[in-house]
């Protein structure tokens, strides 16, 4: 399958399982490959996908080595290997997403493949300690017709990194280790490459047109790669989103419950039923997400410090008259006593008072 590049001289293809982009003359390229990462000349980029069904897991390749499986793919497809630059995705190459832009005598184009399934957030400890058996990741490939200045290419993978993080946060993406919102995923690479026409361009980042429009690219790029891939949009039901905190509906009930109701109580399955379809509630499901909202805002102390200091008084009595009947101003006080100091609950403060209030209405 061809793909524009509204570049020259510069061509993009997916080949079977791989993307290829290549150039009759050599590219200046920096990047986080696993294949000639760094800053190389190269005729070539190739992002390629991990056969699906083939058990070619990260785990199933360390008798091989990554760099030894993109070495593999790049000899198949005839390409010298030593010309070539390589990322590695679980991602399915029919799920590519090209944007090309174009300003002045630079043209540009973008190139994203994305997927979520070890979304993290930057710092989490948990990480590190990972046994990772899947790439699921977003690789980010911008092709310059210019000539950047080693400065430059930083600055333009600096804005592709702010892009996609952007994109991440309006999916409301979340580390599937704690539930906060993601900054991206555990093995995402980015590569910039440029053809080195023409007067050098000193400055791309996102106070300039080139750093604006490759912003651009990468924030759309992300979002529809992530959509095509996993389907996950912005406007999910509540329930998803609960998930993606890691707070599945049963882990919900444990919290919220006044007794002790596990997957094998008589009237769990009942209880899970009643509580997704009263989440489905509009109404209901923004208190919900407001709640959690809140929760994070307290926990990152992005709260002004009188509510902080007097959030244990607080109630939802406000946004509770827009609610059904059922909920009233009583049934939605905080209830901080009955804590338990070594509580580790999942669900915050406001959260917690929220949904307490909603269940306690099933049983």
């Amino acid at each position: 399958m061809q793909l524009d590049t509204g570049i020259e001289k510069i061509t993009a293809e997916v080949k079977g399982q791989t993307l290829v982009v290549w150039s009759k003359t050599p590219l200046r390229i920096l990047s986080s490959a696993l294949l000639k990462g760094g800053l190389v000349e190269a005729n070539g980029i190739i992002n390629v996908q991990v056969p699906e069904g083939s058990g070619k897991d990260i785990d199933d390749m360390h008798w091989m080595g990554p760099e030894k499986f993109l070495f593999d793919g790049a000899n198949q497809l005839g390409l010298p290997k030593d010309q070539v630059v390589g990322l590695m995705t679980a991602a399915k190459m029919s799920n590519l997403v090209t944007s090309v832009e174009k300003y002045g005598d630079v043209s540009l184009a973008v190139f994203v493949t994305a997927g979520a399934t070890v979304a993290v957030a930057a710092g989490e400890a948990a990480a590190s300690k990972c046994e990772l058996r899947k790439v699921g990741t977003i690789n980010i490939i911008v092709v310059v017709d210019g000539n950047l200045t080693d400065g430059s290419m930083v600055e333009i993978i600096k804005t592709a990194t702010e892009a996609k993080t952007v994109a991440i946060r309006e999916l409301d993406i979340r580390s599937r280790f704690s539930g906060d919102l993601a900054t991206g995923t555990l093995t995402d690479s980015v590569a910039v490459a440029c053809t080195k026409k023409g007067t050098p361009i000193q400055y791309a980042g996102t106070f300039t047109l080139i750093g604006e429009l490759i912003g651009r690219c990468v924030r759309k790029g992300v979002k529809e790669a992530i959509f095509k891939q996993e389907g996950i949009t912005a406007d999910r039901p509540l329930v998803d989103r609960l998930v993606d905190r890691c707070l599945p509906l049963e882990a919900v009930i444990s919290q919220v419950s006044n007794k002790k109701i596990t997957k094998h109580s008589p009237e769990y399955t009942k209880l899970k039923k009643q509580l997704q379809s009263v989440l489905m509630d509009p109404k209901v499901a923004s208190l919900v997400i407001a709640a959690l909202r809140l929760d994070e805002d307290l926990a990152r102390g992005l709260l002004p410090k009188k509510i902080a200091e007097t959030v244990d008084q607080a109630s939802f009595a406000e946004l509770a008259r827009s609610l059904p009947e059922c909920f009233t101003e009583d049934s939605l006080k905080f209830e901080f006593a009955k804590e338990k100091a070594e509580d580790k609950a999942l669900l915050g403060p406001y959260s917690k008072c929220v949904l307490k209030a909603i269940f306690g209405k099933l049983v």
